[in-house]
């Protein structure tokens, strides 16, 4: 059994909010090569995101702005609208604009997320993970204490995780697989799920495992179109995942959840339904409920950028 999958079966009595944020950090240093995971700062469980800032300022080489929603498809089953997202990313103008670019090593991989109270966290991951990366965060809830943080990502290069106790931070996977059963491998042989040990027998776990990787892939890395169609491609091969539409992310955007099952809980990834782009995520500690608290962050956008703009934070008096 994998370290991954170890949490939920240890942790199995915790809410499912904060496994997941767990099994989430695990994901990002296994998939990385190093098989280690170290919580960072979260706010009220959250997942591991950034968010938003003026990315212009920052030497922008790409910025995907998510537009809102026009209309939802009603299908019970969540594969027709994967399979049609797998073909549309691949013929949209965005995603051909960036089938001709790619991170270069000097260049960082910029995410930005909001969550429902307005906390913004931003982060800076090194393209190949040789130059140090940053997450930044600014609270969104008035008087909090502190109101604003950092946590700086050593520099560690994939190939150096592999051979030194070094965690690596990367924001781009030139490597990944674009066909389906070989992105599955890929995902399998680097830890990131385990679609056949014997845990994987249990209702729901593939869906769990599969959904919580491809969030982390597309809320934190650069994917070339041809990547994200596969991961579009491959949760379409994948039984269990249902459509739920008219679903609002973190800040109000409505969009069409993709939703699956697990030990009783429940988690959305969140869609454009014209753009396919990612909104964001939401979880509930049992049957999903539209109306329950949120819980969950929204995207608010990936791009490439040349450096991290120093804190705009005023010193302490």
């Amino acid at each position: 059994m994998n370290q991954i999958n170890s949490i939920n079966v240890i942790d199995a009595s915790r809410p499912f909010e904060e496994r997941l944020l767990d099994e989430l950090l695990v994901v990002q240093a296994s998939i990385n090569g190093d098989g280690r995971a170290t919580r960072s700062h979260r706010r009220s469980r959250r997942i591991i995101l950034a968010a938003a800032v003026a990315a212009a300022a920052v030497g922008v080489v790409v910025f995907q702005t998510l537009p809102g929603t026009v209309g939802t498809p009603t299908s019970a089953s969540a594969a027709p609208f994967l399979r049609q997202a797998a073909r549309a990313v691949l013929t949209a103008p965005t995603f051909q604009e960036q089938s001709s670019l790619a991170p270069q090593p000097n260049q960082y991989v910029y995410s930005e997320t909001e969550d429902p109270n307005g906390t913004l966290v931003q982060m800076w991951l090194s393209a190949d993970g040789s130059l140090p990366g940053l997450q930044r965060w600014t609270s969104g809830i008035t008087g909090e204490v502190p109101a604003t943080g950092e946590i700086p990502y050593p520099a560690c290069t994939v190939a150096q995780a592999q051979s030194t106790d070094c965690s690596s931070q990367v924001g781009y996977f030139p490597d990944m697989p674009t066909n389906p059963s070989a992105l599955l491998s890929y995902f399998n042989q680097s830890g990131l799920i385990d679609t056949s040990g014997t845990a994987a027998s249990t209702p729901g776990w593939i869906n769990n495992d599969l959904a919580k990787g491809i969030m982390y892939l597309m809320q934190t890395s650069y994917l070339l179109p041809a990547q994200q169609s596969a991961l579009f491609s491959l949760m379409a091969q994948t039984p269990g995942f249902t459509i739920v539409p008219n679903m609002a992310d973190a800040i109000g955007r409505v969009g069409v959840g993709v939703e699956w099952n697990f030990e009783g809980s429940a988690g959305a990834l969140i869609f454009n339904p014209t753009t396919y782009a990612l909104l964001g995520v939401r979880t509930w500690p049992g049957p999903p409920v539209l109306s329950a608290p949120y819980d969950g962050d929204a995207l608010l956008g990936i791009s490439v950028v040349n450096s991290i703009p120093p804190s705009q934070t005023p010193p302490a008096s």
